[in-house]
């Protein structure tokens, strides 16, 4: 396989496997489940820095602290819907790029 497979393979998954994850964090947050939520913030960390999708990664630090110490800031609520809003449009748009790609 060629680094553009490896590429290409690794965003497949990741296309595939964030939706679920940002389900998790959300229903986690939402539930007040802050070991849940810390590793599921923990499991997609490393995905973000490889997207390069630096300000996600920068929130989704902050959440897996908060969720892990479990001391929850007053704006932890707001962190994980810019973070989830992020990820959705950074999803849409590694998955436009994907079919173009597909396309040639």
């Amino acid at each position: 396989m060629g680094d553009e497979d490896i590429v290409l393979e690794t965003t497949n998954t990741f296309l595939e496997n964030a939706p679920e994850a940002l389900d998790q964090i959300k229903k986690a947050y939402t539930n007040q489940e802050w070991q849940s939520l810390y590793k599921q913030a923990h499991k997609i960390k490393p995905n973000l820095q490889y997207m390069g999708m630096d300000r996600a990664r920068e929130l989704i630090l902050e959440i897996e602290e908060q969720a892990k110490s479990e001391n929850i800031s007053d704006d932890l609520g707001e962190k994980v819907n810019e973070f989830i809003s992020i990820c959705s449009k950074g999803l849409d748009e590694l998955s436009e790029k994907v079919k173009d790609l597909h396309a040639q």
